[in-house]
C-alpha cells in the first residue's frame, strides 16, 4: 500500500487549528474545529472521525479525548495514511521520514525547537517524536513509525502530567512508578 502524506501547508493548518486555544475548551468548540477542517464524525459518536487520509470504508481516522469530568482534553489525528507491516512499499520508510522532517521543520519555524526523541534508529521499528510546549500551557506531539504519522494535541492538564512524568523519570529512572507510592 502506498503511503500518502498531507502537504506541509495542510498539516500545519490542521495543527494550528488546535494550538492557540484558551483552555478549558468546550466540546462545542472542539466539534466546530473538527467540522471546519472537513473531518467527518462517526454517526454514533462525534468524538471519533475520519479525514481525507482515511481509506473509503475504513473506520480509523482520529479521536477526541476527555478527562474524567467529561471535559475535552485533546485530539489525535493522522498526517499520513496508515501503512501496516505486510502492506509497506519499498519506499514507505523514506516517505515517512522525509514527510516527518518537513513537518518538524515547518512546525519548528512556528513554535520553536521541540523536545525530540528517537528510538531504534535505522531499524524497522524506528520511532521518532517531537513535542512542543505552548504558551497556553498545552502541548502537541508529532510521532512516527515507518508507515504511521500521528499528532497528539494535549490539554494543559495532560501536558502537566507529561512534564511531571519526565521529571520523575529523570530523578528515578524509567521504572520510577516502582519507587513512588
Amino acid at each position: 500500500m502506498r503511503m500518502e502524506t498531507l502537504p506541509v501547508e495542510t498539516a500545519v493548518e490542521w495543527v494550528t487549528a488546535w494550538t492557540g486555544l484558551s483552555w478549558p475548551v468546550s466540546w462545542e468548540t472542539a466539534f466546530a474545529i473538527r467540522d471546519r477542517l472537513g473531518w467527518v464524525p462517526y454517526s454514533e459518536d462525534g468524538r471519533f472521525f475520519t479525514t481525507v487520509l482515511t481509506p473509503p470504508g475504513a473506520r480509523h481516522g482520529g479521536s477526541m479525548s476527555r478527562r474524567q469530568q467529561g471535559m475535552f482534553s485533546g485530539v489525535t489525528f493522522p498526517l499520513a495514511t496508515r501503512v501496516i507491516r505486510g502492506q509497506k512499499e519499498p519506499d514507505t520508510a523514506s516517505v515517512t521520514w522525509a514527510a516527518y522532517a518537513s513537518y518538524v521543520e515547518a512546525l519548528t519555524g512556528l513554535f520553536g525547537k521541540p523536545r525530540t526523541q528517537v528510538r531504534q534508529r535505522g531499524k524497522d521499528d524506528e520511532f521518532r517524536e517531537a513535542t512542543w510546549y505552548l504558551p497556553n500551557r498545552a502541548s502537541f506531539s508529532l510521532t512516527s513509525l515507518s508507515g504511521i504519522m500521528t499528532v497528539y494535541i494535549n490539554s494543559p492538564q495532560s501536558t502537566l502530567n507529561d512534564l511531571e512524568d519526565q521529571r520523575l523519570t529523570e530523578k528515578y529512572g524509567e521504572d520510577w512508578e516502582d519507587f513512588v507510592d
